[in-house]
């Protein structure tokens, strides 16, 4: 058995999200071999057709990318560990700051480097998954204006479902997360990029596409979930990028 992936696809579904949400921009998510399609060759594929982002889980999968010639940005979501650090740095990869621990260990390593960190700083609304909690998140906003050699590009936070019919909780999170971005309008200070939407969340929660969005699952053509029928716009535009050849 065989699986084809149609890369022209992609490329169609890529532009369809991004013509939904303009003008937010679009970071494909291409965690767990992007979804199966393969990583490498997706990869190579967005950056082709001007992708400005892409995101990964793990150091690991965006070394891959570092290593097979890819060069544009990238960010990676997960964690990170101590000695993975000066990895990071070395080839040029987006970090996620999800404490103040973290963020100051990547100040003291890009300090020792002699180079500056590209960070984004993650906030934790109510997915419980990673992240400083939205009511303490002040004291990581403030420790970001005391590092010397990083950069703080971008702030997210990830809702928890988004895809389901009853948007209530994806809300809530939605406003825990505005009222943290506040911190940088009471200062009086420009606002790093903020993204929040997933593929549930680009489907049927404009309101936050705010400035990058995040498909996962979307971008090759699949509903974020069996409870959210392709019904809108975007979804109908998307199409299947899989062929399964039966030898």
């Amino acid at each position: 058995t065989q699986i084809e992936v149609d890369l022209e696809r992609i490329h169609d579904n890529y532009r369809a999200i991004a013509a939904h949400v303009a003008p937010a921009r679009v970071m494909p998510v291409l965690k767990a071999n992007a979804y199966g399609h393969g990583l490498v060759q997706v990869a190579r594929k967005l950056e082709r057709v001007g992708a400005p982002y892409l995101a990964v889980a793990y150091l690991e999968e965006a070394l891959r990318l570092r290593q097979e010639g890819v060069r544009m940005p990238v960010l990676v979501l997960g964690g990170i560990v101590g000695s993975q650090l000066p990895r990071f740095l070395t080839n040029d990869l987006t970090l996620t700051a999800s404490s103040i621990d973290k963020l100051r260990a990547i100040d003291e390593c890009a300090a020792a480097l002699g180079v500056r960190a590209r960070v984004h700083l993650k906030v934790d609304t109510g997915m419980e998954r990673i992240g400083v909690h939205w009511y303490s998140a002040d004291k990581l906003l403030e420790a970001s204006l005391a590092t010397r050699h990083v950069d703080v590009e971008g702030i997210f936070t990830h809702f928890a479902n988004a895809d389901e019919a009853d948007l209530t909780h994806a809300h809530l999170q939605l406003e825990r997360f505005h009222e943290v971005l506040r911190f940088y309008e009471r200062r009086s200070l420009q606002t790093p990029l903020r993204h929040a939407a997933n593929s549930g969340a680009i489907v049927q929660l404009p309101e936050s596409h705010l400035d990058l969005v995040r498909p996962g699952v979307l971008l090759f053509g699949a509903s974020p979930s069996v409870t959210l029928p392709l019904t809108l716009p975007v979804q109908q535009a998307l199409r299947w990028v899989t062929r399964v050849v039966f030898f």
